[in-house]
């Protein structure tokens, strides 16, 4: 009896406290949480922050973009200008390439062209067809205003023809291009030699000297023009240069010699006279200059 007691007495209390929320349970129903001060409160709390921190990120993201804004619009336009920039390189690349080709191209045939003029030029000078020379020259200066052979080539066919004044004209404008250029120099100095301007002819030759001191002939060439104009002393010296470069050419010694008797330098002659005799011991001269050696004065 004693042990179900305690259950009894569960059993009362929950039945007061069915009985209990099945009368309240209408009144329950009808009750409105949202109505409750504390709730309102509540709510209107969680209202308001929400509405500071809508406000708050809204305010965020205006001064971001108030502070990036133009940074990202700048960069944008930076981005768009280096791809149109990128754009333009590659686009003048490809071009300048396409011209480089072009112009390999176009500097192959232009070579080409002017070894083919040059070839028959220089076989029509053999030839002494000299306005069939004279049109390939031409041809030559048109392909390449600067072609130094075409000048030279020009200025031998007028020089042929006895266009002398031409002829200058074509070489001297071929010195301007090259002052060095030793052929032209020597055409100059040959040209003025034939016309009697012997001066001038010497200044061509001391160039052509000072740029090629180790031909001989050039300084027999000068010596000569010195003896015609009268000047043994200069004359002398350009003969020793010719056979200190060659000193076994019977030419150059004979000359010597007689060169040397003119100044007067009976030892020079002594010693050239014994040069050529030993060079050339058959020599038809050596009798005769011997007896203008001994009539020099000790």
């Amino acid at each position: 009896m004693f042990s179900i007691l305690p259950f009894l007495l569960i059993l009362v209390a929950l039945a007061i406290v069915v009985v209990v929320i099945v009368r309240k349970l209408p009144q329950l129903t009808l009750l409105d949480v949202d109505s409750i001060p504390e709730v309102q409160i509540d709510k209107k709390k969680d209202e308001y922050l929400k509405k500071r921190v809508e406000k708050n990120v809204e305010a965020f993201k205006k001064k971001r973009q108030q502070l990036f804004g133009p940074l990202v619009q700048k960069l944008k336009e930076i981005q768009l200008s280096f791809r149109q920039y990128v754009g333009r390189v590659q686009k003048r690349v490809l071009e300048d390439a396409k011209k480089r080709r072009e112009a390999v191209t176009t500097e192959a045939e232009k070579t080409t062209d002017l070894l083919s003029l040059r070839q028959d030029g220089e076989y029509a000078l053999e030839q002494k067809n000299w306005d069939a020379a004279e049109k390939k020259f031409i041809e030559m200066i048109k392909i390449d205003p600067k072609d130094q052979s075409a000048y030279y080539g020009l200025g031998k066919v007028y020089r042929e023809k006895g266009e002398k004044k031409e002829a200058e004209e074509a070489f001297e404008f071929l010195l301007q291009l090259d002052p060095n250029h030793d052929d032209a120099l020597m055409q100059l100095a040959e040209m003025a030699k034939d016309s009697g301007d012997l001066e001038r002819a010497i200044g061509y030759y001391e160039r052509g000297v000072l740029l090629e001191d180790n031909k001989a002939n050039r300084f027999i060439g000068l010596a000569e023009l010195f003896l015609e104009l009268g000047k043994n002393e200069p004359a002398l010296e350009a003969v020793r240069q010719a056979v200190d470069l060659e000193p076994q050419n019977p030419k150059y010694l004979d000359m010597l010699v007689e060169v040397s008797v003119k100044c007067g330098n009976k030892d020079l002659a002594n010693e050239a006279y014994q040069q050529l005799r030993m060079a050339n011991p058959d020599n038809n001269k050596l009798a005769v200059l011997k007896d203008k050696i001994n009539q020099m004065p000790s």
